[in-house]
């Protein structure tokens, strides 16, 4: 029988000073008569969500991990899932949300450690452009940061990401920020379906299951086309992380663990993924283990052979506790 969650609502105002952010909290209820102490997740995991998607995707994931007797949070990102203020929102951020992302996963991690217990050990995941999230989160507020695991991550060099954000904000100026560019789409993302063979659908990328792709195709908070100033946020996330400079700011004693598929594009069938595993050895990170999870593409938590995944995740961080 598996093991009772409870899901609490979050909610707070994010640092943009005007999006109301929608978030949940997964764990188990007390046991009757059980202590404070005995009561007290395992872990805090918080779950950093990826592009055009919602925490509503990770549901299966954190049931699992409360199952492992952790506790999991997680919010919709600005333009994202429930925190979007209407359809017309889903999509879209300003150019600058780079530094909003960032504090608004700050702001969750003492909200929810605040309803676990501040002593409990803190764990970040963070998947796809979440990673990317992540990565920036951890050189900024690294410290107290018991292990990180980095999904579905890329490493694309800085002066393209540079390139990149120049694009996107000049279309901004020109279209206005809400404007949702053809031409950034197809730089950004459009190479992903291309690159995968005899495709059924341009989002063949994100798993080798048909049905996940079919779910994620007929979600309604799921796959808005990001607008222009979206694309120049993105790309600021994306030259940050590529810096080794970035990277020297993140605790070298912070372990840190990098998993993807072998056929994920976004990470170059594993070439990147490696590359940004190596940046963070280089920066002077002491504890990064790499693992690429042959046949998988870029949902990994969405595969197939996902109980797996799930199982190398929990061993992962069961022994950095």
């Amino acid at each position: 029988m598996s093991a009772t969650v409870v899901v609490e609502p979050v909610e707070f105002p994010s640092s943009d000073g005007a999006t109301a952010i929608h978030g949940c909290l997964w764990s188990r209820p007390p046991a009757d008569g059980a202590d404070a102490v005995s009561s007290k997740p395992r872990a805090l995991i918080q779950i950093v969500h990826g592009m055009q998607e919602h925490i509503g995707r990770y549901d299966e994931f954190a049931r699992f991990l409360v199952g492992q007797g952790f506790a999991v949070c997680a919010e919709d990102h600005v333009g994202h899932g429930k925190s979007a203020a209407s359809p017309d929102d889903l999509g879209h951020m300003g150019p600058e949300a780079k530094e909003q992302l960032v504090e608004d996963v700050q702001t969750l991690r003492r909200i929810a450690l605040d309803r676990v217990g501040r002593d409990v050990p803190y764990v970040v995941f963070g998947h796809s452009m979440g990673s990317f999230i992540t990565r920036v989160f951890l050189a900024r507020h690294g410290e107290g940061v018991r292990a990180a695991v980095i999904c579905g991550t890329g490493n694309m060099p800085v002066a393209v990401s540079r390139l990149g954000n120049l694009a996107a904000r000049a279309i901004a100026r020109v279209k206005g920020q809400t404007y949702r560019s053809p031409l950034l789409e197809s730089l950004v993302t459009g190479g992903f379906g291309r690159a995968i063979p005899d495709a059924r659908t341009p989002l063949d990328w994100l798993s080798t299951d048909p049905a996940v792709v079919e779910a994620f195709r007929n979600d309604p908070l799921a796959g808005a086309p990001f607008s222009a100033g979206a694309y120049a946020a993105l790309t600021d996330l994306t030259a940050e992380t590529a810096s080794l400079g970035s990277a020297r700011r993140i605790p070298s004693d912070l372990p840190v663990l990098f998993i993807a598929g072998s056929e994920d594009p976004v990470g170059e069938r594993g070439k990147a993924v490696r590359a940004a595993a190596s940046l963070f050895e280089r920066a002077g990170v002491k504890d990064v283990t790499c693992i690429i999870y042959d046949g998988m593409r870029h949902e990994i938590l969405n595969e197939p052979g996902r109980q797996r995944v799930y199982a190398d995740v929990v061993s992962w961080i069961e022994k950095r506790l």
